[in-house]
């Protein structure tokens, strides 16, 4: 017995070893095509959010791909009303900041002085011409400044990549996505064709367990955004802070990042209200983007993501690092989200090879499901019963079949 359990551990360790070095490998394969990846990552980021609205529509009895062209329809309606109300505001704001921006040098250069005055320090002495020739011929000084210059030289083709890699984002993200959601059902059971017989069960509750956790992460990250954003815009707007709704968009959309867009919002409310000569109003702008991050922490977040992979604080951070160094925003944006795939998918295998749990104890010690206000439940059994008994039935064939294979 003993025996048995260090040969699994071996082949788990083997196995580990293996994957990290298939893992580096296709790494330096996918930086060599990397302009295709983030149009990838945003068709699936679409697939995610479009996926329950096509359904829905396919429950009425309407075709699959009209379904996915009136989804593709109401989105692309959505997004465009909500541009034509918030333009003019931010236009006028972004105009305002413009005109404002003497204004706000001269006032940053104010507050500097009088903070180094605090500390003893003479800012006038620091910015006078003499002390800045003495920077510039200074020899490491002047080996930065060439290498910032050769930065921005090589920086024209980042240019070019950029822009090439936001047009093929708004070219072909919305194309793959229609494809992939038009085939979606035809590519599951390709998919699973291809799985060896006795696994395909299992892999297709894997999958499964996968496909919601991620699903309800995008969906759930999106619309805590756009939450966020609205929150902070109307709390910046009640306090009077200048420039409220192009903060509040911009906490919002970092708040696609975890941890990121209160935090940045609130630095930049209360900079903007201390170079606006107000600092009771910096304290309430921070106490206020405190207040949303907590609710959204506690209430929201939790409310919205029915399935959630538990990841600590910690966890997520390196893995916002780790993907930011290897790819950039794009590995920003899809670190959480991968990392809780592959814990799903590594806890799944080593619970149930290593430590002999069911499927179903598997999947309640990794993923979190909360569950809708009675009210929706109600609805949703009322609308369709036969859906959530056949759910039942599968969750309980599959652990039926694990404790199988567990006592063969």
């Amino acid at each position: 017995m003993a025996t048995d359990r260090l040969r699994q551990a071996a082949l788990v360790v083997w196995v580990a070893v293996g994957a990290v070095i298939l893992g580096y490998v296709l790494l330096l394969v996918a930086d060599s095509v990397r302009v295709i990846w983030l149009p990838i990552a945003f068709a699936a980021g679409l697939v995610f959010v479009l996926e329950p609205a096509v359904k829905s529509l396919e429950r009425l009895r309407i075709p699959r791909v009209l379904g996915t062209i009136l989804a593709f329809l109401g989105l692309s309606a959505l997004l465009l009303t909500a541009v034509a109300l918030i333009l003019p505001v931010v236009r006028d704001q972004a105009v305002d900041f413009v005109q404002q921006l003497p204004a706000i040098y001269a006032q940053a250069i104010n507050w500097a002085r009088d903070f180094g005055a605090s500390l003893g320090i003479d800012i006038e002495e620091l910015l006078s011409q003499e002390a800045i020739e003495e920077w510039i011929n200074d020899p490491a000084n002047q080996e930065t400044i060439q290498n910032l210059l050769l930065g921005f030289g090589s920086g024209a083709g980042q240019l070019i990549r950029g822009v090439t890699e936001t047009l093929a984002v708004l070219v072909l993200a919305p194309v793959l996505a229609l494809y992939i959601l038009i085939d979606l059902d035809r590519f599951k059971k390709g998919s699973l064709d291809l799985t060896p017989p006795k696994h395909r069960e299992e892999t297709s509750f894997v999958a499964g367990q996968v496909g919601t956790a991620m699903g309800s992460f995008v969906r759930g990250q999106l619309l805590v955004a756009v939450i966020v954003g609205v929150a902070s815009s109307i709390g910046m707007w009640i306090i009077d802070l200048p420039f409220w709704l192009l903060i509040g968009i911009l906490a919002g959309f970092l708040n696609l990042i975890p941890f990121l867009g209160p935090i940045v919002g609130g630095a930049l409310a209360a900079l903007v209200a201390l170079l606006n000569g107000d600092p009771t109003q910096a304290i309430v702008a921070i106490v206020i983007f405190t207040a949303i991050q907590q609710v959204d922490n506690h209430v929201i977040t939790p409310l919205i993501q029915r399935a959630r992979v538990n990841l600590s604080p910690l966890v997520i951070i390196l893995a916002l690092i780790v993907g930011g160094s290897i790819a950039g925003l794009l590995g920003v944006l899809v670190a959480v989200p991968l990392t809780a795939a592959a814990r799903i998918v590594v806890g799944h295998f080593w619970r149930t090879r290593m430590l002999g749990e069911s499927w179903r104890e598997a999947s309640e010690h990794m993923i979190e499901y909360t569950d809708p206000p009675e009210r929706i439940a109600g609805i949703r059994r009322r609308s369709n019963p036969d859906q959530s008994r056949l759910f039942d039935t599968q969750e309980m064939a599959a652990q039926d079949s694990s404790e199988a294979d567990s006592e063969g």
